[in-house]
């Protein structure tokens, strides 16, 4: 695994606003057989999944650069993976003879590699969903279907989902379209660790974070697809394109909700995208515009 050289330079630039969020500890670049595609990371952050466009499938990937096949298929995305660390939850999008979209929740154990389709290929299933233990919960035609994969009782947990733009909360079974800002156009929801709070992305307004029935809104800023690390702090990317929606610079930001300080992670040596982080914001994998991963340790 190659050590980048610009860590040292990073820290030197990443106070932002007067005030250190995190220490950045590294930044390694991972070796890949092939670009991939919005990156999900363990609890734990010992290894990513993520999906390779060229390949068709999701692969499992250490910080060595060892990677296994998952699950083979075009159309793979959404992917989150259990905080046991051994399931990868995933939806597959296919098409039938009249070109019309479905969409199927499904779940790949990665030890074993079998995968259990959880909602059946439908064509009104929100985009959002959360896992709890062994228990998935997705929400289609504004109706909750929690399953669970594997032993154990099913709890469902918070969801935030979009349907037609529209960003909805389900919380003990019951479906609500909060929509902070009023109608517009939502995208990348996401609840807190702890299940009390919203981040999401307001077309044309920015990024914001609110509690789970839309009250006490607070602007993050230019923050896109923003994940929680922690229950305090989100990462997520400040990114600036051309004129052909080329992608010329991107880096990472931290923003921490207690005190509203921010901190930039990352610096215009690599254009970093599409975070994610462990449970405790300790670790983040990320990518670039041309598929390549790194893996970035953050401490507080």
């Amino acid at each position: 695994m190659k050590k980048i050289i610009y860590t040292a330079a990073m820290m030197l630039v990443s106070l932002s606003m007067g005030a250190q969020v995190v220490t950045v500890g590294s930044v390694d670049k991972v070796n890949t057989p092939g670009s991939i595609d919005k990156p999900a990371i363990s609890a734990d952050g010992s290894f990513v999944v993520a999906y390779m466009p060229q390949s068709g499938g999701i692969v499992k990937i250490t910080p060595d650069g060892k990677t296994t096949t998952v699950a083979e298929g075009q159309g793979l995305y959404g992917l989150t993976v259990t905080e046991d660390g051994n399931s990868v939850v995933f939806n597959r999008r296919t098409y039938n003879k009249q070109h019309l979209g479905y969409t199927s929740l499904e779940v790949a154990d990665l030890n074993t590699g079998a995968v259990k389709t959880m909602v059946k290929p439908t064509r009104q299933l929100n985009a959002g969903v959360s896992v709890s233990g062994s228990t998935v919960t997705a929400v289609e035609k504004g109706k909750t279907r929690a399953k669970s994969f594997g032993a154990g009782k099913t709890m469902s947990a918070p969801v935030a989902s979009i349907s037609y733009g529209h960003l909805q909360v389900t919380n003990n079974g019951k479906t609500e379209t909060i929509d902070p800002q009023g109608r517009g156009s939502y995208i990348w929801p996401s609840v807190s660790p702890d299940g009390t709070k919203v981040v999401y992305w307001l077309v044309g307004g920015g990024c914001y974070v609110c509690n789970l029935d839309g009250s006490d809104v607070q602007r993050v800023g230019g923050l896109r697809a923003a994940v929680w690390a922690g229950n305090d702090m989100i990462i997520g990317m400040d990114e600036h394109e051309g004129m052909n929606q080329e992608v010329t610079a991107s880096s990472l930001v931290v923003y921490r909700l207690s005190d509203g300080a921010t901190q930039t992670l990352t610096d215009d040596t690599v254009k970093a995208q599409y975070p994610a982080a462990s449970k405790d914001g300790s670790k983040v994998a990320f990518t670039t515009p041309d598929g390549q991963l790194y893996m970035m340790t953050l401490t507080k």
